[in-house]
């Protein structure tokens, strides 16, 4: 299996700066995928035709703008993700154009607003890549919203932005109504038959080796798809944490095949995995009546397990098993609320990087003082681009937006000095969309190569102003200043540690911290302190947020600090999910737990916070109350610590073996 857990060998190489700086503008290979292309040539171009057309170009280059700002943020996600997502950033950019409406106030409370925005930004980008991107067009609009002269109708920009996300809908609708299987249905489609040839193989007693390298190579596909999928994506990714949840549960299912010798159960167990992978073949967005056994235990439980996950799709069903717990009504309201509460908890991590963002942008805002000339916004929009905690290295995305909005702005002023208005500049914009998709997946600079003169185009048409051959070199100095100002206040004055020991020590303090938490939890019920148990809960989720912050920052650097940063996500998002199990302990009516339980529980929580892959059992523990809540999060722990102990084990880690 492909080594996902162990942390790559840093060489020598890699240390030189000539060579690390090729690691930084490598460009990745990517596959043209046509239908986003197509779609991002005809949402940016065909607005721009009708405004031509009817003598309102200028209205209709803020659906040009809108649909572009949609398109850009696009990631190979499922299309029920996208929409969902769209359903929270329209409503965050349309706040941005209202935010022009404070360009009345004084200049110092335009400042400090835009500086509390930016911080709270930072911090909701930690939840989800919807509200990452979101927050970040709720600032960047707001920035060109209050440096416009709209006579007060920026209310209408803010309906000409809905317009553009409804025809982006449109569009995507029809795409997703004509396009094929997702990569991610597939391989879980051909894993599934692979799980079904290995447990026949098993039951009749033939080799399984090859069955089981086969099983290895699509369980590899679809670690690189998850993967993928988490680096391009901003903030929290729904979409490979659903894929890392069905890589575990595939995993553990085709461990019990290997570690079965019950022949009958492998092939009933082969049978009905066959008809799982027909069934999920023909319709993998609604769960077939009938496949989920009645039986719970051995291979049947570990198969109802996976089939749950499979077609629990992502943004199918938004609430998990948590949320579904606080709906309980046996729970109460303050239990509730304090569990609410504690999942949202910004980290120490969180904190300081959104401090970071807002210090660079109250600095940015304040830049008008001493430069009021129009565009001016150019300084904190290359701020926010490069300074979203949540989006990457900042000084690998200062570096790569220099490099490539360096030749953008070059692109972008000669389009605009040279072509008129018309057919050929229709044409110009229309190439310029159709690569940015592509771009995109090859490298940021790339990608900045594109999307600068788009954005340098639109807002040009947006807020006229008179173009002379100086246009693209004032843009490219706005971006030098406030590449300097993300670089400087933003990454070098900040504390730093390195990324190894960060992620060593972090991971390590999370583990003790969700011992921690369920010890808390282990008290008899007249001596329960719910201070502490809220206290616990916040610490948790509070490491979880800053952990997944550090990671995401990482993802934009070059190898190996982003391959080690990709290579603690399973193991983040497994320390997620016994978290949620944990708190869904925790809230639920409580039942006594027997003095057998609650040994049990308390040796989970020492495997939780120092146990070593050789230590973690093969089987889960017998409880003296089936079904109970204890046993449930016992099982669902074991289950999580044999994962990740596995991956351990199989690929050693100096980092992981020693403690984390």
């Amino acid at each position: 299996m492909k080594n996902i857990a162990s942390t790559p060998t840093q060489s020598a190489s890699f240390a030189h700066p000539v060579t690390w700086l090729k690691q930084l503008t490598h460009l990745q290979p990517a596959a043209w995928n046509w239908p986003r292309s197509l779609r991002s040539a005809l949402g940016i171009s065909l607005p721009l035709i009708i405004g031509l057309l009817t003598n309102q170009l200028d209205l209709y280059l803020w659906v040009s703008l809108g649909f572009m700002l949609q398109i850009s943020s696009e990631r190979d996600n499922p299309y029920q993700v996208i929409f969902l997502r769209m359903l929270i950033i329209t409503p965050l950019a349309m706040l941005g154009m209202m935010l022009g409406y404070l360009s009345s106030l004084p200049w110092e409370v335009v400042t400090l607003c835009m500086t509390l925005l930016a911080f709270l930004s930072a911090i909701l980008s930690s939840y989800t890549s919807a509200l990452s991107i979101g927050t970040m067009q709720m600032i960047m609009l707001g920035t060109i919203s209050v440096s416009t002269s709209s006579g007060g109708h920026y209310y209408q920009s803010a309906l000409l932005l809905l317009a553009s996300s409804l025809f982006y809908a449109f569009m995507l609708a029809i795409e997703a109504l004509l396009s094929r299987r997702s990569q991610e249905a597939e391989y879980s489609h051909q894993i599934l038959l692979s799980l079904a040839t290995l447990a026949d193989a098993k039951a009749k007693g033939q080799d399984t080796e090859l069955m089981a390298q086969k099983f290895s190579n699509l369980m590899s596909s679809l670690y690189t798809l998850m993967f993928h999928t988490r680096s391009l994506s901003p903030g929290r990714s729904i979409s490979s944490e659903h894929i890392a949840a069905t890589l575990q549960h595939c995993d553990n299912l085709f461990a019990a095949i290997i570690g079965s010798e019950d022949s009958n159960a492998l092939h009933a167990l082969s049978q009905r995995l066959t008809l799982c992978a027909q069934a999920y073949y023909r319709t993998p967005q609604a769960l077939p009546s009938g496949l989920i056994s009645q039986t719970q235990d051995g291979l049947e439980g570990y198969l109802n397990t996976l089939i749950t996950t499979l077609w629990e799709k992502p943004g199918s069903r938004l609430l998990t098993q948590l949320h579904i717990t606080l709906f309980n009504p046996r729970t109460t309201t303050r239990k509730r609320f304090w569990a609410f509460v504690g999942e949202l908890s910004p980290g120490k991590e969180v904190l300081l990087t959104a401090s970071a963002l807002a210090l660079c942008t109250f600095i940015a805002y304040n830049l008008r003082w001493k430069d009021n000339y129009d565009h001016w916004y150019w300084i904190p929009m290359t701020v926010i681009l490069v300074m979203k905690p949540d989006m990457g290295s900042v000084f690998a995305r200062t570096a790569l937006r220099c490099i490539g909005t360096s030749a953008g702005v070059v692109i972008g002023g000669l389009i605009l000095y040279f072509v008129p208005s018309g057919p050929v500049f229709i044409l110009f914009m229309a190439v310029l969309a159709a690569l940015l998709p592509w771009a995109a997946q090859r490298n940021y600079a790339f990608m900045c190569l594109f999307l600068t003169p788009l954005v340098l185009v639109l807002l040009e048409y947006v807020i006229p102003l008179h173009i002379s051959i100086d246009y693209a070199v004032l843009r490219l100095i706005d971006t030098f200043i406030g590449s300097a100002i993300a670089l400087f206040f933003g990454y070098i004055i900040w504390p730093n540690k390195s990324r190894h020991k960060h992620f060593s020590d972090s991971f390590q303090a999370l583990r003790s911290t969700l011992a921690n938490y369920l010890r808390t939890l282990l008290e008899e019920p007249e001596g329960k302190d719910e201070s502490a148990i809220h206290r616990a809960r916040h610490a948790a989720y509070a490491q979880l947020a800053d952990l997944r912050s550090s990671l995401q920052k990482q993802l934009s650097d070059p190898p190996a600090a982003s391959q080690e940063a990709l290579s603690w996500f399973p193991l983040i998002a497994g320390a997620a999910r016994i978290n949620n199990a944990i708190t869904t302990y925790s809230i639920q009516p409580h039942t006594p737990c027997s003095p057998h339980d609650k040994q049990l529980l308390q040796l989970l929580a020492d495997l939780i916070e120092h146990g070593h892959p050789e230590q973690i059992p093969n089987e889960n523990w017998s409880s003296d109350q089936p079904g109970s809540r204890q046993e449930q999060l016992i099982n669902t722990a074991l289950n999580e610590l044999r994962h990740a102990g596995g991956l351990v084990a199989i690929h050693p880690s100096p980092t992981l073996t020693t403690g984390a």
